[in-house]
């Protein structure tokens, strides 16, 4: 797969024929993207096939379920020839639908295009797939796929799946464990004291949080791979904080681990973040919960 980052339309490769273009944001590469995907190239009959994205949401504010090097992983393991990504700067964000389909679409001279029902484009969204129709002669729309209750599998879903914690079916549906990126910051101290240091984790983007609880969950530091307990919250039994972090007690790691780049993975949520009536009963349960996530991860291990 060839990626082009594209920072202006005057990079837009203008040499590529019979081009069957794929559109959408894809964040999480989740069930239903690889599914518009190889449907694409089942039905592109024989043209090389393009995924047209972008690096980040066009929303600033917008909260991500991966950052741009993972997604373009994930978009590597499918029947992709060419990945673009248009670098969204104040000019594309503003840019109107008419100006993205003449002076980007146009550009690619598709063959045929594909995307989902609901894929939006220009400045306040005001393009979709019926203008996308009345310009180009093939457009192919992928319906949507579902999950058992007849949810349609998007990124919202997932997002609010894992902000209520349902973080098992939310991998389900992205297919791998949900990562979140970051670096180890100094925090309060407060697990050393405990007898359970903890690794502070700032993540590197704007990833959705699961809500506050404790999870179990792999960290990746310097190529090494252990377990952890993590807790995302507030500690409301010592120091109170106002808003929620995300901090990871890795078993069995004795690295230095300040301002080392960490890659999370999240399993599964073990339960919900409690007010303790003192620090002997939270030093207890955090007891349970690495015992409970060694067992996890053993059994998760013999059922691989």
């Amino acid at each position: 797969m060839k990626i082009y980052l594209i920072k202006n339309t005057n990079e837009i490769p203008n040499d590529l024929e019979n081009l069957s273009l794929v559109l959408g944001l894809f964040d999480g590469v989740h069930l239903g993207h690889q599914g518009l995907i190889k449907y694409a190239f089942e039905n592109s009959k024989g043209n090389k096939l393009g995924v047209l994205t972008f690096d980040k949401a066009l929303k600033d504010s917008s909260f991500s379920l991966m950052n741009l090097k993972d997604k373009e992983i994930e978009l590597s393991k499918l029947p992709i020839d060419y990945l673009f990504v248009l670098i969204c700067d104040e000019n594309l964000k503003r840019m109107s639908h008419e100006d993205f389909l003449n002076n980007i679409l146009d550009k690619f001279k598709p063959h045929s295009i594909f995307c989902g029902p609901d894929f939006r484009f220009g400045y306040k969204a005001l393009g979709d797939v019926e203008y996308l129709k009345s310009h180009f002669r093939n457009v192919s729309v992928f319906s949507f796929v579902e999950d058992e209750f007849g949810n349609k599998i998007s990124s919202s879903y997932i997002k609010r799946l894992i902000h209520s914690g349902e973080i098992s079916l939310a991998n389900k549906f992205l297919t791998r464990p949900y990562k979140i990126c970051g670096n180890v910051v100094s925090g309060l101290h407060n697990g050393h004291e405990l007898g359970f240091p903890t690794a502070n984790i700032l993540p590197s983007l704007n990833y959705v949080l699961p809500n506050n609880g404790v999870y179990f969950t792999k960290v990746v530091i310097d190529g090494e791979e252990f377990i952890a307990v993590t807790n995302v919250g507030i500690h409301p039994t010592i120091d109170k904080l106002e808003n929620p972090i995300i901090e990871s007690h890795i078993l069995d790691c004795k690295k230095d681990l300040y301002n080392k780049k960490i890659d999370l993975y999240i399993y599964k949520k073990e339960r919900d973040e409690i007010t303790f009536k003192n620090l002997d009963e939270l030093k207890s349960q955090i007891s349970k919960d690495k015992e409970n996530c060694i067992k996890y991860f053993q059994k998760l291990d013999l059922h691989k």
